[in-house]
């Protein structure tokens, strides 16, 4: 039952981080990630959200990019360590 509890909380975490989130945020990680041994990006430095993706219900992503390998790398919010919201663009005149 704990076990239950547990995941969906989680998962109402990760969809709160979700959407508080947007693009152009900085968000830091909280280990590294690594993909087959490869390190694509590091938890003490932050990366900046260049796109949201809603694949599926549940299963919501940040698309940043490793300053590692160049490459677009999906960051799934139960990840997310913490974050720094971007100020609003100034309105065009």
């Amino acid at each position: 039952m704990h076990e239950m509890e547990a995941s969906s909380e989680m998962l109402l975490e990760s969809h709160f981080i979700w959407h508080e989130i947007r693009v152009g945020d900085l968000i830091t990680l909280e280990a590294n990630l690594e993909d087959d041994g490869l390190l694509l990006l590091s938890h003490d430095r932050p990366y900046q959200v260049l796109a949201k993706l809603d694949l599926a219900p549940g299963n919501q992503v940040f698309v940043v990019q490793s300053d590692i390998t160049g490459d677009l790398v999906y960051v799934h919010p139960f990840l997310v360590a913490s974050y720094d919201n971007s100020p609003d663009p100034s309105p065009v005149m």
